[in-house]
């Protein structure tokens, strides 16, 4: 079921309370005025989508940015707008994510009696130290509290977790795993990665941390499937059935609208990127388009259905991009009559085998 064509609905919410040392998604401070003239522009911008009627949606997702620094009354605001927009009846999930430092009890009654199913609470670490190392503005029990929180309201909790941050351990990832499956039904895991534009860059940017990710992805992938974690893509980490559906679309190259600055959209084989920053947004600077040849789909499919463990239609697949997976080791890959996925040492080498697609495009 999970695999099926859908249309989904991604809000960037482009305001936090303090940029942190590893990011370089756009944000910006929040600002009620700022708000207000983001509010304003989304507005517009989901009317531009229902010209025709509303359009119905199976999946919502709003990102960060933080969207719990919103107040109630500007949650109230945006989801009025998109009520108002699209169709959010046929929803099969709707996912908020949120930072421990600034969930309350307040904004889950509120999700929740707005439909909302899953928090993806941004935990990283409940190590304090690996905390202050990037940059983060909540502390182990601030986090450890929003997880309980989470858990008593009844909603589904996916955790992110990053690896290989200076100083971490692998009893430290070890702790940070285990605290997590005693909440949450889903986990992601990522490696921290650092762009020049990132406020950590400049002191850990040059350090070789894709040597030091990769004994605690191991461990992730050795852990989480014997608490029955079962891993469903490449970072992401759930029991059946509890699989984020909205990231699903991505890698299926579904339909996904995509509103705020920074946003991309993919609908029907046209990518739309908003104006990246906010002033630009508000001003209704025009964006770009990219209409991707079958060709170029082709191979985007291709790299995309291989992150998840469902794989790749091999009746989907150009001649080029099988014979370039076929040259390579078996061991990387799980072979059926119909699929072609990555194992599980495969998943851990992922960007060698999408770099060898890749070298078939040209």
């Amino acid at each position: 079921m999970i695999l099926v064509k859908s249309r989904g609905l991604y809000v960037h919410v482009p305001f936090c309370e303090r940029k942190c040392g590893y990011c370089s998604f756009y944000s910006v401070r929040k600002d009620n005025g700022l708000v207000s003239s983001w509010l304003e522009a989304v507005e517009r911008e989901a009317g531009r989508y229902s010209v025709n009627g509303r359009l119905r949606l199976s999946t919502l997702y709003i990102g960060g940015g933080t969207p719990t620094v919103l107040t109630l009354s500007e949650w109230e605001r945006l989801m009025s707008i998109i009520g108002n927009n699209f169709d959010t009846s046929t929803l099969i999930e709707a996912t908020c994510e949120a930072n421990p430092n600034s969930l309350t009890a307040e904004h889950l009654a509120f999700l929740k009696a707005d439909g909302f199913t899953r928090i993806s609470l941004g935990v990283q670490s409940l190590k304090d130290s690996e905390l202050s190392t990037l940059g983060r503005v909540h502390d182990s029990r601030t986090a450890l509290d929003a997880m309980k929180l989470v858990k008593s309201s009844g909603l589904s909790l996916s955790c992110d977790l990053i690896f290989a941050i200076p100083g971490q351990t692998l009893r430290t990832w070890d702790y940070s795993l285990k605290s997590v499956i005693e909440f949450a039904d889903h986990v992601s895991c990522y490696q921290l990665t650092l762009e020049p534009d990132a406020p950590m860059f400049e002191r850990y940017g040059h350090d070789d941390l894709n040597s030091e990710g990769y004994k605690f992805y191991r461990y992730a992938q050795y852990f989480l499937p014997l608490k029955g974690f079962e891993q469903y893509e490449i970072s992401n980490f759930a029991p059946e059935g509890y699989e984020c559906r909205h990231n699903i679309s991505y890698w299926n190259h579904s339909d996904v609208i995509a509103l705020g600055p920074s946003a991309v959209s993919y609908v029907d084989g046209v990518r739309y990127s908003n104006p990246r920053t906010l002033e630009d947004y508000v001003a209704d600077t025009e964006g770009t388009f990219e209409k991707l040849s079958p060709r170029e789909s082709a191979f985007e499919l291709a790299i995309l259905s291989l992150r998840t463990k469902w794989g790749v239609l091999r009746k989907n697949l150009l001649p080029e991009i099988e014979s370039a997976i076929m040259n390579m080791p078996d061991d990387l890959f799980v072979f059926t009559p119909e699929r072609i996925a990555l194992s599980k040492r495969g998943m851990r080498l992922g960007n060698s085998v999408w770099s060898e697609i890749l070298l078939r495009s040209d």
